[in-house]
This record gives C-alpha cells, structure tokens and sequence, in this order.
C-alpha cells in the first residue's frame, strides 16, 4: 500500500489521540516522510489537528485526526441475484447503502446503461460532496481482468465466457472517477481482512456458498487477487468425479454444477419432481432440516462436494480462519452444518485444530465494502 493509505489507517487506529510521533511509530514511515505526508494531508483537509491546551513542561502534543466528510468512496458488488451498493466516508462510516435485482444479461448496450443508471442512482441519493467522490471499486460474480477492468464472463447473470465487458473504463469515463474492478471473492476477502471478526489476520479464507461457490485469499497479509488466466479460489469450477451436470461455464461435473442454489434447484427438479415446493435450495434446506428423506440425500451429496473444495484452500493456504457467507450458510441449516460435518471427515483432527471456522459478520454488504476498500487503496 502506499503511505499515504499506510499513514491514514495509522490515524484512524488512533481515533482521536495520534500524534505524529505516534503516527510514526505505529507505521514505521520515515520521519521526514511521514511530516511530509501529514502536512500535505492537513493542507488538503484530509487530516486536521486538534487544538489542546498545554498541560505541562515542553511543547503538547497536538492529535492528528481524519476528516470524514474529505471524502468519499463507492462500492458496488454486482452479484448474480442482486446488486449492493454502498458510499463511505474517509473514515468508512457508511453514508448510503442501496440493493436491487441483477437484470440478466441482455447484451452490451443494454448493460452500460443500466451501470450507469446504478452510478446515477447512487450519486443522486447519498448525502455526499459529488466533487469529493475519490474512486469507484466495483466486484463483480464472475472472472474479472482486474487489471483492465474487463468482466470477462458472469455464467451466473448470463454473461458468456469471451464476452469481456470493459466495465471499469467505461464506467470511469461516464463517472469521471477512477474505478477499480475485482470479483466478488476478492473484495469480499478485502472486506474481511479490514473491518470483519477476524480483522488484521494475516491469513484467511472466505467461502461464499449461494447462487455461485466461490473463494477468497489473504495470504501473509496480501491480497489474492484471482485473474482469467490465473484463477484464485474458483473452487466452484473444480471437478468433481462422478458429477454429470453441466456447468454455466460449459464444462461437466464443476463443483458448483451440483452444489450452486439455481443447480440444487434443478437437482430437486431431477430427482423430486413431484414436489414443487421444494425446487430451491432454501425449500431443500428447511425440507432436510425436518428430516424429508430427498432433501437429506441431495444436500449431503451437495456437502461432500462443498468440502472437497474447502479441503483443498485450507491444505493450499494455511487460514488462520475460515470464513463462511452467502445465502446457503445459515448458521443452524441442514447444508451449512453438513458441509462442516464433511470437512471434518475429510481433513485430520489435527490440521482442523490450527484454524477458526465462523460466518461472517459484515452481512450481504460485504463485498461492497470490499470494493469501497479497493477503492481507497488505489485511488487516495
């Protein structure tokens, strides 16, 4: 990160009590440099200094503090179902936070329209400055070239794989903002890293289990960011023998083919057609949770697969803990609690023991946050 972010994070650590000697010390920046940064970010209204009243022998310490309102960031998490939006403050207090439905592709034109409608709504909403808007960082459910800004494919929300979508540069011209794009997972992980239960860990894993499965990376402090050709934590996408449903991503027997909410949906089609009102994974999962023999028997399946692909993160990764969100983990649900019975079957006691497994605790937001995250980090 740079010293500028390194410096604001010191400061707003220390809430309203950092001095620059502080400052310095919790960040390890140079003096000079950090006096430097300090006095530009004073000048700018970034930072200002409080006044106090001497208290003794010497000169008093004079507490830097961040200025909420300097400025701000937006967060937009485009998932398959529904997108969030969300603006932040400089402090990351949350100012406006809105949720629509995801409209499923219908080609380019229509779908730049509609970001831009999804910009204009935002701006038009939040009680912000306009001209303090600093970035954008948009996550998105699919394989983003992150370092174009290019969504390559959303199998999810009907966006083909090759369909590359230069949704950053398009949306920073219209914005006239730079914008950052990553997926979902990535933000998502970001999120958890900075403001979740786990904070501040140096290793984590998340696992979204919803519409899509998909995984996120903090690896000895540092962001995982997954990218087309070098994929981190598509464990959705991992083969599974013996599976023979097609994936939105064309190839047979992924992960997530079985184990996705629409596919258990259309497994419940297969194999219960009689009973309609259990076509979804939230009817599948109530339905096991009572003990309906169909429901049980195709969200253990479902469980086992989750836990080959969690298996394989936690053996590659090391977490200090494991992160669970999406709409498939509810805490006391029959598919939530499979998928760890199975992990446990899978993985030794004793590499079970050197990690914490818990949901997450920023709620459906978090990939948002994630984004206005990546957006401070880039562009202030």
């Amino acid at each position: 990160m740079r010293n500028t972010v390194i410096i604001s994070d010191a400061v707003r650590e220390g809430q309203t009590g950092f001095s620059k000697k502080d400052i310095q010390k919790r960040t390890g920046v140079s003096w000079g440099t950090m006096c430097k940064i300090v006095d530009s970010l004073v000048a700018q209204g970034y930072l200002f200094a409080r006044k106090q009243e001497p208290s003794g022998r010497g000169r008093p310490m004079i507490p830097i503090c961040i200025n909420p309102a300097s400025a701000y960031f937006i967060g937009i998490d485009l998932g398959a179902s529904r997108t969030r939006m969300l603006v932040c403050d400089l402090n990351f207090n949350t100012i406006y936070k809105n949720e629509i439905p995801t409209p499923y592709y219908s080609g380019e034109e229509r779908f730049f329209d509609w970001l831009r409608w999804v910009f204009d709504t935002i701006v038009n909403e939040a009680p912000m400055d306009r001209g303090r808007l600093k970035g954008v960082g948009m996550s998105v459910s699919g394989n983003v070239d992150h370092e174009t800004g290019v969504i390559v494919s959303g199998g999810n929300w009907g966006v083909k794989w090759g369909t590359n979508l230069p949704a950053g540069g398009v949306l920073a011209k219209y914005a006239r903002v730079p914008v950052s794009v990553v997926t979902a997972a990535s933000a998502g992980v970001l999120a958890e890293y900075h403001f979740g239960r786990w904070r501040g860990h140096s290793n984590l894993v998340t696992v979204g289990l919803g519409v899509g499965i998909a995984s996120g990376v903090i690896s000895n402090g540092h962001l995982l960011v997954s990218q087309p050709r070098c994929p981190v934590g598509y464990i959705g996408h991992m083969l599974i023998p013996g599976n023979q449903h097609i994936c939105t991503c064309g190839f047979r027997g992924c992960l997530e083919s079985y184990s996705g909410g629409e596919y258990l949906a259309a497994v419940a089609r297969e194999k219960i057609p009689d009973r309609p009102e259990l076509h979804s994974a939230a009817a599948l999962d109530y339905a096991a949770e009572n003990g309906y023999p169909e429901a049980i028997d195709i969200l253990t399946t479902a469980a086992s697969y989750n836990a080959v692909g969690i298996a394989s993160m936690i053996q590659l990764y090391s977490p200090d803990a494991l992160i669970f969100y999406g709409g498939q983990c509810r805490k006391d649900g029959f598919l939530f609690k499979q998928t760890l019975k199975a992990l446990e079957n899978v993985l030794p006691q004793e590499r079970m023991s050197r990690f914490e497994i818990g949901l997450s605790t920023l709620g459906s937001l978090q990939s948002a946050l994630g984004g206005v995250r990546m957006a401070y980090e880039k562009f202030f």
